[in-house]
C-alpha cells in the first residue's frame, strides 16, 4: 500500500503546471500541495510589496493563497497565458481587493507613514466587502511606498539593502542567509536594523 502511495506521489511530481491544475481541480491533494509549495514565494512577494513591512502579514498571505486557489480553479490553458502569469494576476487582485476593503473599513488616509515595526493590516478586516471611494488613492499610496523604500535604501548598508530586497522578493530568513552566504542571525540582526531605520523615513 505504501509503495502505491509513493508511486502516485512520484507520478504527480512529474506533472507540468497545466496537468497539476487539472489534478488539483479533481481534488488531488498532492497536486494542490505541490502548487502551493511552488507558488508560496510568489504570494509572499505580492503581500510584502503591499504591506511593506518586515513583520509578516498573515491575513494578506491567506488572501493571496485564496487568489492562488482561484487561479487553479479558473485557469484555461486555451487562452495561451502561462499559468504563472495568470496566477500572479489572480493573487494580486485578491490582495488588492483585501487592501481596498481594509482602507474603506478603517477610513484612514492612505498617505500616512507606515512603520516596519507595526503590521499595516489588522486581523479583523474582511476582504472583498467594500471599496474605497477613490481607488486612485491606493495607487498613489503604492507609489509613495515605493518611494519610501528607495529613501530607506539610501540609509542602509550594502548588506542591509540586499537583505531588504530579498525579503521583499519573498525569501525566508534561511533563504536570504544562504543566498548571501551569511549566518541566519546576521540576517535577523540586519532586519532589526532596517526596522529601526525605517522609522525615520517619511514624506
Amino acid at each position: 500500500m505504501t509503495n502505491g502511495i509513493e508511486q502516485m506521489n512520484l507520478e504527480i511530481s512529474k506533472l507540468n503546471e497545466i496537468e497539476l491544475c487539472k489534478a488539483a481541480k479533481l481534488g488531488n491533494s498532492e497536486a494542490v500541495e505541490l502548487l502551493v509549495s511552488h507558488y508560496s514565494r510568489l504570494v509572499k512577494s505580492c503581500v510584502r510589496s503591499y504591506a511593506f513591512g518586515i513583520a509578516e502579514s498573515d491575513d494578506l498571505t491567506q488572501e493571496g493563497m485564496l487568489g492562488l486557489w482561484k487561479a487553479v480553479l479558473t485557469f484555461d490553458e486555451s487562452r495561451g497565458v502561462p499559468f504563472e502569469a495568470y496566477a500572479h494576476v489572480c493573487i494580486e487582485r485578491k490582495i488588492y481587493s483585501a487592501v481596498r476593503a481594509i482602507y474603506a473599513q478603517k477610513h484612514e488616509p492612505l498617505n500616512n507613514a507606515v512603520s516596519l515595526e507595526k503590521p499595516l493590516f489588522d486581523s479583523n478586516a474582511e476582504s472583498g466587502t467594500s471599496v474605497v471611494s477613490d481607488p486612485e488613492a491606493l495607487v498613489i499610496y503604492m507609489e509613495e511606498q515605493a518611494e519610501r523604500i528607495t529613501k530607506l535604501k539610501n540609509l542602509l548598508s550594502a548588506f542591509e539593502s540586499h537583505v531588504l530586497s530579498l525579503y521583499l522578493d519573498g525569501l525566508s530568513y534561511d533563504e536570504i542567509a544562504s543566498k548571501l552566504g551569511k549566518p541566519v542571525k546576521s540576517v535577523d540582526n540586519a532586519i532589526q536594523r532596517i526596522r529601526r531605520k525605517s522609522a525615520s523615513v517619511s514624506f
